[in-house]
């Protein structure tokens, strides 16, 4: 599945293995959600620096002073002061890890809070084109679990790493200055450390990148299953849709098990190393107790349990630091999928000196259009029509011939490749999408309500409509009625959306809506095929206001809604092959003819109808 990189195809499911963009890069651009918060991170720090000078003069305390010289010695009067001072250090580090905490929890949050936006910002302004290409179900993986995987990299590996290293620079220097030769010793193994991490460090990157890849591909799979729940059911593919969630469930679980085995494999390892680094210790340690090196007895074993305690010390924050490796790798990986999507631009711009647009008659013009959703196969070949402002024109023709594609591109969902786009003598593209939008009103087949009131979603298209401006706009569709036998009338739920409704309840809100919005162009994309003969009478009535003192356009298979325009276009195979009113068009008994019999007179293909070769007519959605 692709989408659009700077000018280039990126695959949303198909998922490269390595990292493309390069790691300072994706530091770079993640660093910039932390800045904002310079005064927490720089509380953050002294908390660390507290606790870590806690951690490294609570061993020295317990091995050189608590037990060297107050247990060895029987010194049990001076043991009370210094257990005191020791137990003083512990709070001191319980304080600062309770500030610290609560101050990494606070930005980790906030910063997740702000990509998150961003994407989904930057969703709204992506063209049509983006989602008509793009899987959701990856989309939401980015927005969800990418974002979640940087949040734990910052909560559990950039604040730990810190911490880490100002641990380890400071118990190294205390080391040294308890005895250097204990100190080299102990540091004998970290060669080995280091060789075990960088024959890690590929296993981890590959390993991680797949498990954001395989968790991609679950969610995208269910939100699938959700949205489509009713067609499984219709169809009975539940067995079917169980099958291929299993399966990509189970290569989910393969990758992290494949992760888990590499990170079972690699800490293990790191502890073995750590062990050995203690034995040296030990054995070294003793060695120079024996002989005198370290003095007295009592101050030979204190120095040998300092040293041990350090050693722990140090090996901890260079266990975590590879830890982080694993978490960061992960997080990089995410990082770079939010960013791709980031980084993809809309395929239609507003120009940088676009204009809002005035209010306008409604003139429209269609002059030498031609257009392909892949401009090497287009759907609509040079097509030329113009529109007079309160107009009614209709657009009929077989399925698949080009009509909702001449709305896509009215709406400027889409730029043709070739010819322009006017409206009132003035190029779409003069004007700002949204100001070119709010003067149209769509109605489409497919209603979609939102979650939330039946007064919410009328209200929808004018936020600062009146409850009596909604009433009166549900009246003239007559939706009012129905509206007002709802458990809660105006205010009751519609359900994710709308499904709570009816069709033909949906598709009078949907009326009620636009009539709000009181565009000066309407749109009508079959929007009266799926009701009832009630329901669509009561939208015929309505058009009748609806449409008064407006241009508009009505796309339609059902010719009986059409007789009355004042114009019809008959598009075929993208190309207008007929124009003019319905007698006109009866009389003239090409493609037209041929549609409005099949419709109403039950019969064969009329003889002697002329239709064009190569005519879509084969895909002709008769009703």
């Amino acid at each position: 599945m692709a989408l659009w990189h700077r000018g280039m195809p990126f695959h949303v499911e198909e998922v490269k293995a390595e990292r493309k963009t390069p790691t300072l890069t994706l530091l770079i651009r993640l660093l910039k959600y932390i800045a904002p918060y310079k005064k927490e991170i720089a509380v953050i720090l002294l908390a660390l620096a507290a606790t870590s000078i806690s951690n490294m003069i609570s061993p020295y305390i317990l091995g050189r002073e608590i037990i060297a010289k107050y247990i060895l010695r029987a010194d049990f009067a001076g043991l009370q002061s210094v257990i005191l001072i020791f137990l003083g250090f512990l709070i001191l580090s319980w304080i600062a890890n309770t500030v610290r905490t609560y101050l990494v929890g606070k930005i980790g949050e906030s910063m997740l809070f702000k990509i998150r936006s961003d994407l989904f910002n930057h969703l709204q302004t992506l063209s049509i084109s983006f989602f008509d290409r793009s899987n959701v179900g990856d989309i939401v993986s980015r927005v969800t679990n990418d974002t979640d995987s940087i949040g734990e990299a910052f909560t559990e590996g950039v604040i730990h790493v810190i911490s880490d290293v100002m641990s380890l620079t400071l118990v190294i220097g205390m080391m040294f200055t308890i005895n250097v030769q204990l100190t080299l010793a102990s540091m004998t193994v970290i060669p080995l450390l280091l060789l075990t991490t960088i024959i890690f460090q590929s296993k981890f990157r590959e390993a991680f990148r797949r498990t954001r890849e395989k968790i991609s591909q679950v969610t995208s799979k269910l939100e699938e299953s959700l949205s489509g729940i009713r067609e499984i059911k219709a169809f009975t593919k539940e067995r079917d849709f169980v099958s291929d969630f299993q399966r990509i469930n189970l290569e989910n679980l393969r990758a992290n098990v494949e992760a888990a085995k590499i990170m079972g494999a690699f800490f293990p390892t790191v502890q073995v190393i750590q062990a050995v680094g203690s034995g040296v210790v030990m054995i070294y340690g003793s060695i120079l107790a024996l002989n005198g090196t370290l003095g007295p007895i009592e101050d030979a074993v204190g120095t040998l349990v300092t040293f041990l305690l350090y050693v722990q010390t140090f090996f901890r924050p260079i266990q975590e630091l590879t830890n982080f490796y694993s978490i960061v790798q992960s997080a990089l990986a995410a990082a770079e999928r939010i960013f791709e999507l980031l980084d993809v631009q809309p395929e239609i711009k507003d120009s940088e000196n676009a204009i809002e647009m005035p209010p306008i008659k409604g003139e429209i013009e269609f002059e030498n259009v031609t257009f392909g959703y892949d401009p090497n196969y287009p759907v609509i070949h040079n097509i030329s029509f113009r529109i007079k402002p309160k107009e009614t024109v209709a657009l009929v023709g077989p399925t698949g011939a080009g009509k909702s594609t001449i709305v896509k591109l009215l709406c400027r969902f889409y730029d043709p490749q070739q010819g322009s786009i006017k409206i009132d003598g003035y190029d779409i593209k003069m004007f700002t999408q949204k100001s070119l939008r709010k003067q149209m009103g769509i109605i489409l087949q497919e209603t979609l309500l939102f979650s939330g009131t039946v007064k919410e979603n009328i209200r929808y298209g004018k936020p600062d409509a009146t409850d009596e401006e909604v009433i009166n706009a549900a009246k003239v569709v007559g939706a009012h009625d129905f509206i007002m036998q709802l458990p809660e009338g105006y205010e009751t739920k519609v359900g994710e959306k709308g499904l709570r409704l009816s069709m033909g309840q949906r598709q009078l809100i949907a009326f009620a809506r636009a009539i709000l919005k009181d565009p000066a162009i309407f749109i009508l994309d079959e929007a009266t095929s799926s009701l009832d003969p009630y329901t669509d009478f009561l939208i015929k009535e309505a058009m009748k206001s609806l449409l008064k003192n407006r241009t508009a356009i009505i796309i339609a298979h059902r010719l009986s809604t059409v007789q009355n325009v004042d114009r019809i276009l008959v598009i075929d195979d993208g190309r207008i092959v007929e124009e003019g009113t319905h007698e006109e068009l009866i009389r003239k008994r090409g493609l037209y003819y041929h549609l409005y019999h099949m419709q109403f007179k039950d019969i064969e293909p009329v003889k002697g109808a002329t239709i064009k070769a190569g005519s879509t007519m084969g895909k002709a959605d008769l009703h």
